[in-house]
């Protein structure tokens, strides 16, 4: 059991992860558990809030989100979390001990300077040579420990130093999504806090993209041919926004893309041209070298109202997006269509 759970409390629990489970389609092996596990148990909140605003927005769980939860939210985290505290654990160690160590060589000096200074006596030469000497080994052996402890502190300089650089490319590979090289929904809130940070009254509007039918084409044509697409699909997705903006990886086939400082005209301007060229896209099977389907994308847009939260925001274009795809697909449908 987990937790320090009773009996009973892990039995309700585990009724819970598999009540969670099959309500969403997934199946019950270890990863999913797992991922099943930290939510229903609240061991895991931030977690959790990604699950429940999933829920909320009506999103489906497959096993690619539940892989995403699991190595982002419960295993990279405990990781990090136990690698920091390592790290940190060594440098407070090693600093404490030499600090330690200083400071009783520092108070026998005092101690020693103290004493000796009685002890000097101009009539009593030889006196006076034995405390100098005393004075000036207890003074390098004060210098000697401060000069550890001085390179103590600079070796756990360059150690800090050092995890801040690894805490930073982790928390750049944690916004990356590894099959697209688009970024991933951790980095759509810190996007969105940058610009309005530096400008609160900032337009931003929301793209939401999904693919048409791909599970079928996944189903015809295999899960190696279907990354392949989606891979090449991101590509093009990126294109279009360069640096101007942020395409996101949100799901198996669903992107977003977030556009600061454009209105909703502009955001459908470009949503169109995003799926033309999609559209126009052409894809050959490397094994066969035979044409492959043409895929086509539907999408939805929204513009940012100032204060709101980010779900209400992007939800809005999932919204339209749905709307999209309910009306006959490959085609842009902006949020005030149906408002």
């Amino acid at each position: 059991m987990k937790y320090h759970e009773s009996v009973a409390q892990a039995n309700e629990i585990m009724q819970l992860v598999t009540g969670f489970l099959h309500r969403h389609g997934l199946a019950v092996n270890p990863l999913n558990y797992a991922v099943a596990y930290e939510h229903v148990s609240c061991s895991n909140p931030t977690l959790s809030l990604v699950i429940e605003k999933r829920e909320l927005a009506g999103k489906s769980f497959d096993n690619y989100v539940m892989e995403n939860f699991y190595s982002d939210l419960v295993l990279k985290q405990n990781d990090l979390q136990g690698d920091i505290v390592e790290h940190l654990d060594v440098m407070l160690d090693g600093i404490n001990d030499q600090s330690t160590f200083s400071k009783a060589a520092t108070t026998r000096y005092i101690d020693m300077l103290d004493n000796g200074l009685v002890m000097l006596d101009g009539e009593n030469i030889n006196q006076s040579k034995v405390v100098i000497n005393q004075l000036i080994h207890a003074t390098s052996e004060m210098k000697s420990s401060q000069q550890k402890l001085q390179e103590q502190l600079i070796e756990s300089c360059s150690q800090t130093e050092h995890l801040r650089m690894e805490l930073e490319d982790l928390q750049r590979e944690r916004t990356i999504d590894s099959l697209t090289g688009l970024k991933n929904n951790k980095a759509v809130q810190e996007h969105m806090d940058i610009w309005l940070t530096e400008y609160p009254q900032r337009k931003i509007a929301a793209i939401a993209i999904d693919i048409d039918n791909f599970s079928g084409f996944n189903d015809s044509y295999g899960n190696l041919v279907g990354d392949v697409v989606l891979s090449k699909i991101a590509r093009k997705i990126s294109h279009y926004v360069k640096d101007s903006g942020l395409p996101v990886r949100v799901g198996g086939e669903e992107f977003l893309i977030l556009l600061p400082d454009i209105d909703l005209n502009a955001a459908n301007i470009v949503a169109e041209q995003v799926r033309k060229g999609v559209e126009k896209m052409k894809f050959v099977s490397a094994r066969s070298k035979r044409a492959l389907p043409s895929v086509t994308i539907s999408l939805g847009t929204s513009s940012y109202r100032g204060n709101e939260q980010l779900e209400h925001f992007v939800g809005r274009a999932d919204n339209a997006l749905i709307h999209a795809k309910s009306t006959g697909r490959n085609r842009v449908i902006c949020e005030t269509a149906f408002s």
